[in-house]
């Protein structure tokens, strides 16, 4: 009977005493841990303030923070990526941190053991912008502006600019010291302070001068105006239809062989105001011939004239006339086609001529509806071509086809 007793009782003490330890254990935990921290997730509930200029401080209000402020992380919204924050207090539920150099208008977050926050928006706020200089004082529509200045943001879409009372302008980079925007199509023409406003705060700036830019299109008028000289002995060929660039030419008599031409283009009621700027121009040719493959050099001069007189027969009545100083190599690369869309593009479009139609509206005794002429001279390789299909072949004068026509396009400033 007492075995069976012990048997009985042992088993049950043990149980006990096990119950004890595990209940002791709990009680121990609980005098020293509350478990419903555990549940706390790492928030950011709120930032004091919500904006302000770089190198303030803010109070960073939420849960679950370490109180050892090197144990808390907390970034800013940066231009080119995030930006660390020194913290130099923190407890449980706040933070004390600096907003950093390079921080701009954007999510702040704080990563703590491992755990980090979504951010909460924080705007950093800027000193009045000031204007120190703008890359140009005027300018037509389309064109790059650059204001250099202080205080404005690294954000682009917080700095604005107005022009001549211009609905605001977007900016299209921007850094602490510089706006970069494109002047939009419709701007108003006319001159007024240029203003520039960072987050709402304005600032106005110099003068500066919307232009009105005019384009106008001159074709050749008569056949007598695209001309051929023969750099073999000058001969001219004032009713050639086809203009050869960088090969030789049949169309000279027959006992002078091949010869390489010099072209000329005279463009006739030229309406430029003397002394405007010329903001870009340059002569569209329509392609000829599908036959040329080679690389064509060819630099282009304009006659130092006033006012061009027409070509005659004389022999070297071209080469005889005075270049002048500006010129420009046109280097063409490109096959050209024939195919109808294809004939009459920037690959059969001269490069830039601003700078020689500017020398000659510059002259004093050019008037506005005067006569330009070009020349068009074979250089560097071009200038001892091998055939007749080497280089390229556009058209020249049409009365069946005007828009084969070469025409000179001039935009300049009013």
């Amino acid at each position: 009977m007492k075995n069976i007793i012990t048997t009985i009782i042992k088993p049950a003490l043990y149980l006990s005493m096990i119950v004890c330890v595990l209940l002791w254990s709990c009680n121990k935990d609980d005098a020293t841990f509350d478990p419903s921290q555990r549940l706390k997730p790492l928030i950011i509930t709120e930032i004091i303030p919500d904006s302000s200029l770089v190198g303030t401080t803010v109070t960073i209000i939420g849960t679950n923070f370490s109180a050892n402020p090197t144990e808390n992380l907390v970034t800013f919204n940066g231009s080119n990526g995030l930006v660390t924050a020194v913290v130099t207090a923190s407890s449980s539920n706040s933070i004390t941190a600096n907003v950093p150099n390079g921080a701009v208008t954007g999510k702040v977050a704080v990563t703590t053991n491992n755990e980090e926050t979504s951010g909460t928006e924080f705007t950093v706020t800027y000193l009045p912008p000031t204007i120190t200089s703008i890359s140009e004082t005027s300018a037509v529509e389309g064109s790059e502006i650059i204001i250099t200045g202080t205080n404005f943001s690294p954000l682009a879409r917080e700095n604005k600019v107005k022009i001549n009372g211009s609905d605001e302008i977007s900016i299209t980079e921007s850094t602490s010291t510089s706006i970069t925007f494109i002047i939009p199509v419709g701007t108003p023409i006319g001159t007024s302070p240029i203003i520039v406003s960072v987050q709402g705060v304005e600032v106005s700036g110099p003068d500066f001068t919307v232009l009105e830019a005019i384009t106008l299109t001159i074709p050749i008028n008569v056949e007598e105006d695209d001309v051929e000289e023969s750099t073999v002995n000058g001969q001219m060929n004032l009713t050639s239809g086809d203009l050869e660039l960088g090969e030789l030419d049949t169309g000279f008599s027959p006992d002078d062989g091949d010869g390489l031409p010099n072209i000329g283009l005279r463009f006739v009621n030229v309406d430029i105001p003397q002394g405007v700027v010329i903001k870009a121009a340059s002569i569209q040719f329509t392609a000829d011939s599908s036959a040329g493959t080679d690389p064509v050099e060819l630099t282009i001069y304009g006659e130092a004239v006033g006012n061009a007189e027409p070509y005659t027969n004389t022999p070297g009545n071209l080469s005889a006339r005075t270049q002048t100083t500006a010129s420009k190599i046109w280097t063409i690369t490109e096959e050209w086609s024939t195919t109808s869309g294809e004939d009459k593009t920037s690959a059969q479009r001269t490069v830039d001529l601003s700078s020689i139609v500017q020398e000659i509206i510059n002259r004093p005794d050019w008037v506005s509806g005067n006569s330009i002429n070009f020349f068009i001279i074979a250089t560097g390789a071009s200038a001892t071509p091998s055939g007749t299909s080497v280089g390229r072949e556009a058209e020249g004068f049409s009365d069946s086809n005007p828009s084969d026509t070469p025409e000179l396009s001039v935009t300049y400033l009013k």
